[in-house]
């Protein structure tokens, strides 16, 4: 993702209309990209600071470790969906792979018990 797309995606990104993918790749780019950074931090804190005073909540102390924060914790939750996913996927075959071990040994002994 470049910090054309990466820009235009801020407003999604904190209003949490991304998928997990566009998530991903939006995180790791502006993890390594101090320009996209600081837009999503300005935008952050304008649109989250409003949100507040909207809502009657008193002002985050500190909207930077807040942002931070939230990066991390969306960034985990994906990678730990993702490997439950793989988890699912990989108990999933060893299923299917010991039934189909199973009907083998089973078809094996059958041909050899009429013999």
């Amino acid at each position: 993702m470049d910090c054309r797309e990466t820009q235009s995606k801020i407003i999604n990104f904190i209003d949490d209309q991304l998928d997990e993918e566009e998530t991903l790749e939006f995180i790791n780019h502006i993890r390594n990209c101090k320009e996209c950074f600081e837009e999503l931090e300005i935008n952050y804190i304008m649109l989250v600071g409003m949100r507040q005073l909207d809502d009657g909540e008193e002002l985050t102390a500190d909207f930077q470790k807040r942002l931070k924060d939230e990066l991390g914790d969306r960034y985990d939750e994906i990678i730990r969906k993702k490997n439950k996913r793989r988890l699912a996927r990989l108990g999933l075959l060893f299923f299917f792979l010991s039934i189909m071990i199973g009907l083998l040994f089973y078809f094996s002994f059958s041909i050899f018990s009429e013999i």
